[in-house]
């Protein structure tokens, strides 16, 4: 199954046209962010949905996903490039 047929899939976006972020319910009112570079899994952690996600993902919890992703993105280039 493509992951944009996933009924589990709360949010996903593409990061410097390279890197794929997704979050993914795993339970009510919490997900997983998933960090793909390619089929490459580089990062996966536990977040939390606020509301349950029910009618899509809150704000917040995009900001705050966003955020995560570009953290671990940057500190991964900066550790391939000092």
């Amino acid at each position: 199954m493509s992951a944009t047929n996933d009924p589990n899939l709360v949010w996903s976006a593409t990061l410097d046209e390279r890197y794929v972020i997704r979050v993914v319910r795993t339970e009510p009112y919490s997900g997983e962010l998933v960090i793909l570079d390619g089929d490459k899994e580089l990062h996966r952690e536990e977040v939390v949905l606020s509301y349950n996600a029910l009618f899509g993902p809150d704000v917040f919890d995009v900001d705050a996903w966003q955020g995560r992703a570009v953290e671990f993105i940057d500190g991964r280039v900066a550790d391939e490039n000092p």
